[in-house]
């Protein structure tokens, strides 16, 4: 029986006396090594017949994996055969004793691993060739953010200035938003090409802020309730069950997510609804999930396309069609599910619509967080009186940045000075001796790098703050600035909010906000302050009530058909009204509305 297992075995096999000669070998020894029995049978392993095995190593191989304590190892040996040429064979020994006469046999297994090894350095090969040009690919995607993000900047920066303008006209207001509307969807598309190569490389990290759910899922349903709107299409937002208040997550990516998710459901049904179910769950470690479901009665997703639907570059048939978007959108929505602890996954009829669910993993937030998050974001027109000056140096190769800064920071009460390259912010640090350097990073003569690290190597360096103000995307992370003792870090196109705080948290320097100079809160926008309640007034009392009804529906393309009829009394009005409605901003519409029209 035993003979017959051996002669039968798949894989080459010898079974070996202790003097290590042949006893037995299989069918599939002989086929494989081109030997004959009379060639094998009673010949030592080191010499089989005519064919020599040029493997001086074997015989100390062999005494390596039969140990006498019987404990064995797989061993990877290359052999040379003369007769079949080149071979690498892995073997695998084992002691056999036989109990009638105590005498004890070697079964050596013998498998060819050439092929394997072949594959194995071909993959290699191909995964070194794959990672060179990842890198390049990277290298070249920095360099493209830095150019891209450079002038943008300045559009977005010098939009933001001319909206603060009290002399801008409404129509300039107008086509400003413009500006900023598609500036913001240039960076949008920008930043989505990024953060796939960042998710592919591994190198997407998490921001995570306490924050109001209940706020993101009204932003949420107002957002995109003007686009079903104009669609005629149902919205339904159901919030299951207690939600909380206050999480803490990356508030961004949990937003790019649930966008992405309700902006493909809009442009993929025609007809019927579209429904956001939100609720939580308890997750690991006491923590929370978040489940959220978007379904829509659209055109659905066909088997085929389902199985590449997360893939990058990939799009459905149906967005195909439709000449819309990258094919990043849900590729970048799971990898950011997954970087948060949850997952993506979709159901889908075609013809009757879909189902994407939603999990991303959430912890309870910080109440005082939110508190301070809010005051942040007012706007800032001086420095609280009674504190030093504050000496700012701006150092940017980019003549519009500096401008940009100049103008956002002159008017608050900052001393200014630019320098253009790092060299030359090193002698203007030396002569001025500013409290805080806005630094960009690439420069011509002298990096941003090198000039931080040679200031401050100084005793008065290590006193100066220095904000890291980049548009690089992938080699500027916040932890190798922090190495060389870079103080803030931001990155372009920025806000002015987010400029300022920084500067408050480097500087320890207290402001004067809008709403404080004037005594009273901030107006929503500067048509509520132009629209005379008088003129509204004057109005017919149907078409108020009308606005009033359709602004309390959010209902944005009637409420501007009816603005337009406000056009014949009052174009003025109409003007400030419009606004108010192109930036969704229906409470501010519906308070400056008189409460009993005449």
């Amino acid at each position: 029986m035993f003979e017959d297992i051996v002669e039968t075995a798949r894989e080459p096999l010898l079974v070996l006396d202790s003097d290590l000669r042949v006893l037995l070998a299989s069918r599939s020894f002989y086929d494989s090594f081109k030997v004959t029995p009379e060639e094998t049978i009673g010949k030592l392993i080191y010499d089989l017949g005519n064919r020599q095995w040029d493997i001086p190593k074997l015989r100390t191989l062999l005494e390596e994996i039969l140990p006498k304590d019987n404990k064995f190892d797989d061993y990877e040996v290359e052999h040379v055969f003369s007769s079949i040429g080149h071979k690498i064979m892995l073997l695998n020994a084992r002691r056999i004793s036989q109990e009638e006469t105590g005498s004890q046999m070697i079964l050596l297994a013998i498998e060819d691993i050439t092929e394997k090894m072949r594959l194995q350095r071909e993959l290699a090969e191909r995964t070194r060739d794959a990672e060179a040009a990842n890198r390049a690919k990277s290298a070249f995607l920095a360099n493209m953010s830095h150019e891209i993000r450079t002038p943008m900047t300045a559009i977005l920066g010098f939009s933001q200035l001319m909206q603060r303008d009290p002399a801008a006209t409404p129509q300039q207001r107008k086509h400003l938003d413009v500006i900023n509307r598609s500036g913001e969807h240039l960076l949008t598309i920008i930043n989505d090409i990024l953060e796939i190569s960042k998710i592919e490389a591994g190198r997407t990290t998490l921001n995570p802020t306490t924050f109001d759910l209940h706020a993101l899922v009204n932003d949420l349903e107002t957002m995109f309730r003007v686009h079903t709107d104009a669609k005629k299409l149902h919205l339904i937002v159901e919030r299951v069950g207690e939600l909380p208040r206050y999480v803490a997550a990356d508030e961004a990516k949990v937003r790019q997510v649930l966008s992405n998710l309700l902006g493909n459901a809009v442009k993929f049904t025609e007809t019927g609804g579209i429904a956001l179910r939100v609720r939580t769950s308890p997750g690991e470690a006491a923590g929370l999930r978040l489940v959220a479901e978007v379904e829509d009665t659209g055109q659905g997703i066909s088997e085929k396309d389902i199985a590449g639907l997360f893939q990058r570059f990939e799009q459905t048939e149906s967005g195909q069609k439709t000449r819309t978007g990258t094919g990043l959108g849900l590729a970048i929505s799971r990898g950011f599910a997954r970087l948060m602890g949850g997952d993506i996954t979709v159901s889908s009829q075609e013809g009757k619509g879909s189902i994407f669910h939603v999990e991303i993993g959430l912890s309870a937030g910080d109440v005082a967080g939110v508190a301070k998050k809010a005051a942040d974001s007012r706007r800032v027109v001086g420095i609280e009186p009674g504190q030093p000056k504050c000496r700012v140096l701006i150092v940017d190769d980019n003549k519009e940045n500096r401008d940009l800064l100049t103008q956002a920071l002159g008017p608050v009460g900052f001393e200014l000075r630019q320098a253009t390259d790092g060299a030359e912010a090193i002698r203007e640090f030396q002569a001025w001796q500013p409290d805080l350097i806005l630094m960009d990073l690439r420069m011509p003569v002298m990096d941003g790098r090198e000039a931080t690290r040679r200031i401050k190597s100084t005793p008065k360096g290590k006193e100066t703050a220095i904000i890291v103000l980049t548009a690089s995307s992938f080699e500027d992370g916040r932890k190798d600035m922090a190495a060389i003792g870079v103080d803030g870090y931001i990155r372009k196109p920025f806000r002015e909010s987010e400029l300022f705080e920084t500067i408050a948290r480097c500087l320890r320097v207290n402001y004067v906000y809008a709403e404080e100079a004037a005594g009273s809160l901030p107006q929503q926008s500067t048509a509520t302050a132009t629209l005379s309640a008088e003129a509204l007034s004057r109005l017919p009392k149907d078409l108020v009530q009308g606005i009033r009804d359709t602004a309390s529906g959010a209902n944005l393309k009637l409420l501007l058909t009816l603005i337009g009829q406000v056009e014949t009394h009052d174009a003025h009005a109409a003007e400030g009204l419009r606004e108010l409605a192109n930036h969704y901003d229906y409470e501010a519409i519906l308070r400056v509305l008189p409460r009993d029209p005449a």
